[in-house]
């Protein structure tokens, strides 16, 4: 399944869409979690390679050590005016610089950063290749690349009900993307040392509105006629009632950490 991402994140509707899931059924902070693992120092200098909307910043506003320099990339503007307008207003953050740009050519200098952070976005690149190539260069020679990706085991029993209606896999779409493993691959070809943390919650979902909005957000769910949206409704109550008003899903998130990057 491809996804225009131009038209996908050319505003953050979406993104919200998606997010209102989470927001409703986690049982704790996803973006507390991530931040723990970082263990950003104070007067790191970030870039935060497909920022989105700056959620994660905002999320952890009293965490954040001082000094911090971020510099945003994101290839939609709106995204980008959004995070910048939050990440502006938090004082532990010393100066903002944004770019509208792909990751695939990061027009910033090389070794200058120790933070480079891509979360959630490996399976929106056109040339992943290409993109950790870039982020590798833009690292200083002790510094950190930070991937997150979801889990092959994510959300199964909301996915399983995509594959139900439409030909699709029934796992989540960003893994049959960006597999989990080959980007493990491509990280280890460039950095001579690869972490792994997942981090883990499950779900007791009992609102069919939700999960369809969901599923509506993205291909192919919102190109589908009425009468396969419906019948993805119909899929989605059926699934309920089976469990009794209430359907159990992992929500499953991996975080590789690539330290000592090779010469490219």
């Amino acid at each position: 399944m491809s996804v225009d991402v131009s038209q996908q994140y050319k505003t953050s509707s979406n993104l919200k869409t998606r997010a209102n899931l989470h927001r409703r059924y986690a049982n704790k902070s996803w973006f507390e979690w991530a931040f723990k693992q970082m263990e950003l120092q104070e007067n790191d200098k970030i870039a935060d390679v497909g920022c989105g909307t700056g959620w994660f910043w905002t999320a952890n506003q009293h965490r954040l050590p001082t000094g911090l320099e971020v510099s945003l990339l994101d290839q939609s503007a709106q995204m980008i005016a959004e995070a910048e307008e939050a990440l502006v207003k938090l004082p532990a953050i010393k100066q903002v610089t944004t770019c509208v740009e792909q990751a695939e050519t990061i027009p910033f200098e090389d070794a200058s950063f120790d933070v480079v952070m891509a979360m959630h976005m490996v399976y929106h690149l056109s040339d992943t290749d290409k993109a950790m190539d870039e982020m590798r260069r833009i690292l200083k020679p002790g510094g950190r690349l930070i991937i997150t990706l979801n889990s092959p085991t994510n959300l199964q029993q909301v996915y399983e009900l995509n594959s139900r209606v439409f030909d699709v896999a029934p796992i989540d779409p960003s893994v049959v993307i960006a597999p989990p493993n080959k980007i493990a691959e491509r990280l280890q070809h460039r950095f001579n040392t690869l972490s792994l943390q997942t981090y883990k919650d499950v779900y007791a979902i009992d609102d069919a509105e939700t999960v369809f909005s969901t599923l509506t957000s993205y291909p192919p769910g919102n190109e589908a006629t009425p009468q396969l949206q419906e019948q993805l409704m119909g899929e989605i109550t059926r699934k309920l009632e089976e469990h009794n008003g209430t359907m159990h899903t992992p929500h499953e998130v991996l975080m590789f950490v690539a330290e000592a990057p090779r010469k490219g």
